[in-house]
């Protein structure tokens, strides 16, 4: 299993520098750690973290809690709140945006460890729950070599067919399968992938946007076209405003 990917916002330096410390020593992929919450969702989008640990006082017109009710608007991203508020008030307001944990400043590392592996247990948990109609597990065992490798499905950003092969495509690595598309397709949960072009079946959840009057759609930077026989059958699957 790869490591939790984590994102962070912080504008103290020296509560920065001890967080890096933490992260490091309890062995998570620290992706960065943002002054600037401008730039908090783009990096969501670019880079799709595990966990957000997110600051409350970001020194900006917009606090964390501002910025964690617009991250929710589009993404799935289980929050720690890491802050130096402890009255009720900011708490019961930022209890609102339903954050994984609460902690507050000075923390110890097993306290953000906890925290941390609840967050991610439980979005897998309920990522398990949901799938279990369609499927009996939450996982598949990917043949890699001569090792199977267990995988997530909801690690999987799309499955990419080549000639008679098929490339599965995840957070932290590619697949090579000597497998038909058709087939990988009848062990995917439908409510979650849904076939976008006669050569890609996608994760509804990994999709970054969509070009609509140019039939694209991009995923981690990659730019997938989508055939006209399947556009009504993704658009019928995501909520839009507007």
């Amino acid at each position: 299993m790869s490591k939790i990917r984590i994102l962070a916002t912080e504008d103290d330096p020296i509560h920065e520098e001890k967080l890096r410390m933490v992260i490091d020593k309890l062995n998570y992929e620290l992706i960065d750690v943002l002054t600037d919450p401008y730039q908090v969702i783009s990096v969501i989008r670019a880079t799709k973290p595990d966990v957000l640990l997110m600051d409350i006082d970001l020194n900006s017109d917009i606090s964390g809690i501002d910025l964690v009710n617009k991250i929710n608007e589009s993404h799935d991203i289980p929050t720690v709140f890491l802050t130096s508020f402890q009255d009720a008030k900011t708490f019961n307001k930022a209890k609102e945006t339903l954050p994984a944990a609460y902690i507050t400043k000075p923390y110890i590392s097993e306290e953000l460890e906890r925290s941390i592996e609840l967050a991610v247990f439980r979005k897998q948990k309920d990522w398990g729950a949901l799938t279990s109609n369609a499927n009996s597990q939450n996982h598949l065992f990917i043949k890699d070599g001569h090792s199977l490798i267990k995988v997530l499905l909801s690690e999987i950003s799309l499955i990419e067919a080549y000639d008679k092969y098929c490339y599965i495509h995840t957070q932290s690595k590619k697949f090579m399968l000597k497998e038909r598309l058709k087939n990988i397709a009848k062990q995917l949960p439908k409510q979650f992938f849904v076939q976008v072009h006669r050569s890609y079946i996608i994760n509804l959840e990994a999709i970054d946007n969509i070009q609509l009057i140019q039939n694209k759609l991009s995923i981690g930077g990659k730019k997938i076209g989508i055939g006209k026989t399947y556009k009504h059958a993704l658009l019928s699957r995501i909520n839009t405003l507007g």
